[in-house]
Formats: C-alpha cells, structure tokens, sequence
C-alpha cells in the first residue's frame, strides 16, 4: 500500500500544534494553568524543570507523530473538500476521543474540571487546526497534480 501522506503537510502541522501549545498556555490561559495547578496541588503549583529543552523537543515529537495519525486517518478516503473534512475530523476526534476520556481524570483522578477545559480545548484547537492544514494541503496537492 503505497502512502498517501503529504509528509511536508504533517511537518507544518506539526509545527502548528507546537506554536499553538506556546500561545495557548503561556498567553491565553496561563495565569488560569497556573491556577489550576496550584489548585490541586494545595497552592504549590507546577515545578517548572530547570532546564525546558528536553519538554519542548518531547512536546514537538508529540504533536508531530499526533499530526502523523491525523495525516494517515485523512489519507484513507477521498473527500470533495478535504481542507474541512480535516478540520472537522480534528474536532470530532477532539472532543470523542481526548475530551470524554480525560474527563475520567476529573470524574476520578482529583484534576479540575478548569484544568480539564484548557487541556480539552487546547487538543480539539490544534487537531481542528492540524486537520485543517493536512487536509487543505491534500486538496492543494490533488489540484497539482490534475
């Protein structure tokens, strides 16, 4: 089976997800992060590593083998409008799979509902977004080579 994966594309959205995880937490919400931390964690909050190297790369291999699996679910149909399919693919594969199951953590593991929104958010942003990049690039991509 040959690979319909637009390698470039899931780059791109790979480095989207990481770009959108830097605004999301540190501008948007990270006074509210912080907050949920300190919330659960009796006002201690979050111990930041000393050195953010090792975090930041493990966090960009995440979002790029995340936009690997966006890349490869969007590649085994055609779709007249792949640019949407994609962005609507991430949004339901957000909130159906990563949303409801990391509820449990609130449900059973002690982590705040707020905690539990700004995580939740932030995965079904940036897979709706990661989509969209993958899915418009395949629609670019399909009118070249026509």
């Amino acid at each position: 089976m040959s690979s319909r994966v637009n390698h470039l594309a899931v780059f791109v959205a790979a480095l989207a997800f990481f770009l959108i995880s830097f605004v999301w937490y540190s501008y948007i919400f990270g006074a509210m992060y912080a907050a949920q931390i300190a919330q659960m964690t009796g006002g201690k909050g979050a111990a930041m590593p000393a050195n953010m190297t090792a975090p930041l790369i493990e966090t960009f291999l995440l979002g790029w083998f995340l936009a690997y699996v966006i890349g490869t679910a969007l590649s085994m149909r055609p779709d007249p409008n792949p640019a949407a399919r994609g962005f609507g693919f991430g949004i339901f594969m957000g909130i159906g799979i990563f949303a409801s199951m990391s509820l449990m953590g609130v449900v059973w593991g002690g982590v705040t509902f707020g905690l539990w929104a700004i995580n939740a958010g932030f995965v079904i942003v940036a897979m709706a977004i990661m989509g969209w990049i993958i899915g418009a690039w395949s629609a670019r991509t399909a009118k070249a080579s026509a």
